[in-house]
């Protein structure tokens, strides 16, 4: 049994305690597919819009652009994400990207291994608190 601490009364310690938790469980499964879980997602908000750009990704992964630079470029060199600049009517410095067809078959080869650690995660927690956490957790958004 773990000993008290005062940082069990601070929701910051023991949500980032959590995060570690979950993200290593899902780490875990998705080296299999050789992507990290902030890949994962990037491969899956892609393949949901099709194209976006650096800031609609760092927005929705609620992420800094470096950090979400480090995670793209890997997925750039792999010829797993395309990048075009200057597209539509915006700034001509703006990047958009793409999911290309390796992209995509990444994506469903990853799938199989997100669905395993799924399946572990509501194992360990049960399948009602589990989507009871979900939703509490997507629902949170604090100002910057």
């Amino acid at each position: 049994m773990r000993e008290s601490s005062r940082l069990d009364l601070c929701n910051c310690f023991a949500t980032r305690q959590a995060a570690r938790h979950v993200t290593r469980l899902y780490e875990k499964h998705l080296a299999e597919a050789d992507v990290t879980s902030a890949q994962f997602s990037i491969l899956v908000i892609l393949d949901e819009k099709r194209r976006a750009s650096m800031n609609e990704l760092a927005v929705a992964l609620v992420m800094d652009r470096t950090t979400l630079l480090r995670a793209v470029k890997p997925l750039q060199r792999d010829g797993l994400v395309a990048a075009k600049r200057g597209e539509g009517d915006g700034d001509p410095r703006q990047v958009s990207f793409s999911l290309t067809s390796a992209g995509r078959n990444k994506l469903k080869a990853a799938m199989a291994h997100w669905m395993s650690a799924q399946q572990e995660f509501e194992a360990q927690v049960g399948p009602a608190r589990a989507a009871r956490l979900r939703s509490d957790l997507l629902a949170l958004e604090l100002p910057a």
